[in-house]
């Protein structure tokens, strides 16, 4: 009897999944170096018209929770009456209301009308605790 040989196979290496790991290393290279880390976004800035004059027509009326009324202008503090609210408001043209904030909501509404039968352009209201 004869001996059967059997054939060995000659090993042979598969390139096909070593290409697909390149393509994929190629991909990720090209589309990963594309980003901008430092690119550069064009704002429109606005620009501040604010002149000496402007700073000087600005006041801020405090109601502290006693219902006492204070005027700071030039970062100084002056109390004053409700009724003489109207003199201190000549030309100004912007004013801040600031008020505690357990002040009845009438006190609040009769300033802003006090402040706006003076003519004031601008109005901004505050609460504190």
């Amino acid at each position: 009897m004869g001996r059967y040989r059997k054939k060995r196979n000659i090993m042979s290496l598969d390139l096909t999944p070593l290409i697909d790991v390149v393509f994929l290393l190629l991909i990720f290279f090209m589309v990963s170096t594309t980003f901008n880390k430092y690119g550069k976004i064009e704002i429109d800035v606005p620009t501040s018209n604010v002149t000496a004059e402007s700073k000087e027509s600005k006041i801020e009326i405090v109601i502290d929770k006693n219902q006492n009324y204070f005027i700071i202008k030039d970062e100084k503090t002056y109390p004053i009456k409700i009724e003489d609210l109207g003199n201190h408001l000549a030309g100004i043209k912007e004013v801040s209301i600031t008020g505690d904030k357990n002040l009845k909501y009438q006190i609040i509404m009769d300033t802003i009308t006090k402040v706006k039968e003076q003519g004031v352009e601008n109005l901004g209201i505050n609460f504190y605790e």
